[in-house]
């Protein structure tokens, strides 16, 4: 097929269609020029930002306020905890009592763990220490035994002392004439040879008559036995 007849039969319009495509040529054309001169005739009407900026200056106010009280807060509470400035004194200028420290006192052999976390610088690691080596021992007869755990040093202990108290009766004690050489080497006041020298001595006698026999055992010496004596009993 030829060009020319190509271009003759998609491009050629009879009278109808073209004042159909001029009508339509018209309407874009309006269109292209109506937005171009509508801009310039026609203002924009301001958008009115006033009751924005009053509510963002109300936020403002809102939060200055907060900041106020939560500083005002702060200053309250450290005076209530005694806090002094620089020059001894409170900011209002009047000095401050020393805020009151918890009193409480916690009886070593009946308290359990959570109790004795209420000591400072004694968490549940520690407490199930302590709570361990007093079951070993059979019970406290002193607080100061507390010293004999590890990781207790002198500076721990004093910080706790004051709140600490003991009740020596319920110490559960041995019976030299019964005890077993396991049961005996379990507890920390009667390491391998101790025992071991106990235990022959039972032997050798049937039994002990008192617990005053230790002493005459060479291998318990004084300092021993004044710390074993109140863990040891004799049945007949």
């Amino acid at each position: 097929m030829k060009l020319s007849t190509i271009i003759k039969d998609y491009f050629t319009f009879n009278r109808k269609e073209q004042r159909g495509i001029f009508v339509l040529l018209t309407i874009l054309m309006l269109l292209v020029i109506g937005n171009e001169v509508a801009p310039l005739v026609i203002k924009a009407k301001p958008v009115d930002f006033s009751g924005f900026e009053k509510e963002i200056a109300a936020f403002e106010k809102a939060m200055a306020r907060a900041d106020s009280n939560a500083e005002l807060e702060k200053k309250n509470r450290y005076k209530g905890f005694g806090y002094r400035s620089a020059a001894g004194s409170t900011d209002s200028g009047k000095s401050l009592k020393p805020y009151p420290k918890e009193v409480f006192i916690i009886e070593l052999n009946s308290a359990d763990t959570f109790e004795l976390q209420r000591l400072r610088g004694i968490g549940s690691s520690f407490a199930r220490r302590i709570v361990k080596y007093r079951e070993r021992l059979g019970g406290f007869i002193s607080k100061k035994q507390l010293l004999e755990i590890w990781g207790m040093d002198t500076s721990r202990y004093n910080a706790i002392d004051e709140h600490l108290t003991v009740n020596p009766d319920s110490v559960h004690k041995i019976d030299l004439n019964t005890v077993t050489f396991k049961e005996m080497l379990s507890h920390p006041y009667f390491p391998f040879e101790v025992t071991k020298a106990i235990m022959l001595y039972r032997k050798e006698h049937k039994k002990f008559g008192g617990i005053e026999e230790l002493k005459s055992i060479k291998a318990i010496p004084d300092s021993a036995y004044r710390k074993m004596e109140h863990y040891v009993k004799v049945s007949f």
